[in-house]
């Protein structure tokens, strides 16, 4: 069996969508990936800085609830291993 790790911990902006489930706010591909929850929150931050509230409820609904979630990822290109958080 390899010694290799299975997965590496990254951070991630989720937010809940509209049947209530909280879930990546981008795609599943390690480019939406971070390696702190720093740098997750300032992709946050930045988003709805340099978007409108309509242009963000466009895309995510109303009063959307973004967080930063720890999230498990494929070694090497960070991956997210689920799109699912509780």
């Amino acid at each position: 069996m390899s010694a290799e790790r299975k997965s590496v911990m990254r951070y991630v902006a989720t937010f809940i969508n509209a049947h209530g489930a909280r879930t990546l706010m981008g795609a599943a591909q390690g480019r939406n990936t971070f390696e702190t929850a720093t740098e997750a929150q300032a992709w946050i931050d930045a988003v709805t800085a340099n978007n409108s509230a309509q242009n963000v409820a466009m895309v995510w609904g109303r009063n959307p609830r973004f967080e930063v979630r720890a999230c498990p990822c494929y070694p090497g290109h960070f991956d997210p291993q689920t799109v699912w958080f509780d």
